[in-house]
């Protein structure tokens, strides 16, 4: 099973929830936080600040200054060999498909998305919309 790293917007409203995310994607097993290109934010300080509230997911930037070298220590990736890009599935059975797929790499990167959470913490539960209606209506 390859490990998941998880592509992160560096940019938010909230660093409060940007640093939550953060924590909440490495408490569910993400094995590597990294930055979109995109974003109007220092990257590497957003790595730093990441760096400081986790303590085991690994962190990549390719031209990382000292302050966020021993910050991240040996968790700090400046190359992604063996990883792979890949899009974020449209459901269980395809993110299930997805890992076997590339069961050979190092690791998938995918987007963040509000669904990636519970695909990582529940890898195995099927999808059950009736749940979903009974909890909607009490």
């Amino acid at each position: 099973m390859p490990k998941i790293g998880v592509r992160l917007l560096a940019s938010f409203e909230s660093a409060a929830e940007f640093l939550a995310d953060a924590q909440s994607l490495e408490a569910a097993g993400a094995g590597l936080l990294l930055l979109d290109e995109g974003g109007d934010l220092d990257r590497e300080m957003l790595l730093a600040a990441i760096a400081a509230v986790t303590t085991g997911v690994s962190l990549h930037h390719a031209e990382a200054g000292e302050t966020l070298r021993r910050l991240a220590g040996d968790r700090l990736l400046t190359e992604l060999d063996g990883w792979r890009d890949v899009p974020f599935p449209a459901d269980r059975v395809a993110w299930r498909a997805t890992l076997v797929e590339e069961a050979s790499s190092a690791g998938v990167i995918v987007a963040m998305d509000p669904r990636l959470l519970d695909l990582l913490r529940n890898p195995d539960v099927e999808d059950d919309r009736s749940t979903d209606r009974e909890l909607a209506q009490g």
